[in-house]
């Protein structure tokens, strides 16, 4: 994989310019999430300010990922990016306004606005990759996205967490404004350099992306990312409440704890050859197993005492999920035709999305009355089950509508 994206990135001078404005893109937006959530904390904001918070820092991606998907029936996809990451900047004002004012109300504002233009960029990436870059390269599209989804935890909240309390908040707001213009800067580079490779035809749309008409495929395809959210996102909320059970700050053991799911996130990719996505790309158990093995590590996590043990095993676990996202982004691409990649991408992601605001909320209400440890072992041991009944139901259908093709076509 590693080998696939450089190559990928030196024969399409595009391809290297726009990634380079999503990495500055997600570490501005992780500077962002660090000054807000610091200030937040140091205005010791109840916790029922801290979940609205966190749901605000997802929900507005619903409508952002829609306002994409309208747009890109009248514009090229890399001028809706620029339009997201402009949207981005101004939000940048909000944070900057509450420095001077305490407002609780504007520094939430402002992870709306965030989230509202990351829901924007779902659709759009999908687009712009799916139509600029060749069936052989796009394992290394995936790839891409995982490694920006990394770099937001790695780069942009890691950068954020040094420097907050180091430099003023107005300094690392300066930094955070400057990303979002050098990208921005590098978008416009990105559209004049965009030269597509894959034009959608007449005849390729299908609806409304309706459930029943499409292929068993491209249903299996549209399931892989609400399973990783179904499986990972209990498990995740937890993992702070798993951090009391090893010596030492709980704080800095959470900032561990984190730093070790962002390095499994970026290592996972990297393991899959070329030869090995394109042969588990579409298929179940790669998907199965990985997820089973994801549960597996995080429920000795919650047995051990070792800080060392619970870091590797919590990297491990991060590197089987992100080999599930790989695959599910590349099944996206795969099969569905250009014209709906982006709509077919924002669908799932707003399954996903769905489940990562309900169910950790869920798992942490729990988690205050019951053990931690089981919560997790119910919560993302059920989300399993039901994944296993989702699949097969899915498989039992695709099998009666191959049947009733065949009497179809024989009769």
């Amino acid at each position: 994989m590693f080998f696939l994206i450089l190559r990928t990135l030196r024969q399409h001078r595009w391809f290297a310019l726009l990634g380079a404005a999503l990495l500055l893109s997600s570490v501005g937006n992780g500077l962002t999430y660090v000054i807000v959530f610091g200030k937040l904390l140091a205005l010791e904001a109840k916790p029922s300010v801290l979940t609205l918070a966190y749901i605000l820092a997802l929900a507005p991606g619903f409508p952002g990922s829609y306002l994409a998907e309208k747009l890109l029936t009248k514009m090229a996809p890399i001028p809706v990016m620029i339009l997201s990451e402009i949207i981005g900047l101004l939000g940048l004002s909000l944070p900057a306004w509450s420095l001077y004012s305490d407002n609780l109300i504007l520094l939430l504002s402002s992870q709306a606005v965030a989230a509202f233009a990351g829901g924007m960029m779902v659709p759009v990436l999908s687009q712009t990759l799916k139509s600029g870059l060749k069936p052989t390269e796009l394992p290394a599209a995936s790839g891409l996205e995982t490694f920006i989804f990394a770099a937001n935890v790695i780069l942009g909240i890691g950068i954020g967490t040094l420097l907050y309390g180091h430099l003023p908040a107005v300094a690392i707001l300066a930094l955070d404004a400057l990303s979002f213009v050098l990208g921005i800067v590098l978008l416009f580079a990105t559209h004049r350099a965009f030269r597509p490779v894959c034009v959608p035809e007449n005849g390729e749309v299908i609806g409304n992306l309706s459930w029943r008409r499409l292929t068993q495929l491209q249903r299996r395809s549209l399931l892989f990312l609400p399973a990783i959210a179904l499986v990972g996102a209990p498990a995740m909320a937890l993992l702070p409440a798993l951090a009391t059970n090893f010596s030492g700050s709980s704080t800095d053991t959470g900032l561990m704890l984190l730093l070790a799911r962002s390095t499994g996130q970026l290592i996972g990719p990297l393991l899959l050859s070329e030869a090995q996505l394109q042969r588990h790309s579409g298929k179940l158990n790669v998907l199965i197993i990985s997820l089973a093995l994801f549960i597996c590590c995080y429920a000795l996590v919650s047995i051990t005492d070792k800080q060392w043990l619970a870091m590797l095993l919590i990297v491990m676990a991060h590197i089987f999920t992100n080999i599930v996202y790989v695959l599910a982004t590349l099944n996206i691409m795969q099969s569905f035709p250009a014209s709906v990649t982006g709509r077919a991408m924002a669908k799932a992601w707003r399954v996903q999305l769905i489940i990562t605001l309900i169910l950790p909320v869920i798992a942490g209400f729990a988690a205050d009355t019951f053990d931690p440890a089981w919560v997790l072992y119910l919560s993302s041991g059920g989300g399993f089950v039901v994944l296993i009944c989702v699949l097969a139901t899915n498989h039992l259908a695709g099998r009666r509508e191959g049947t009733a093709l065949n009497l179809k076509n024989s009769g």
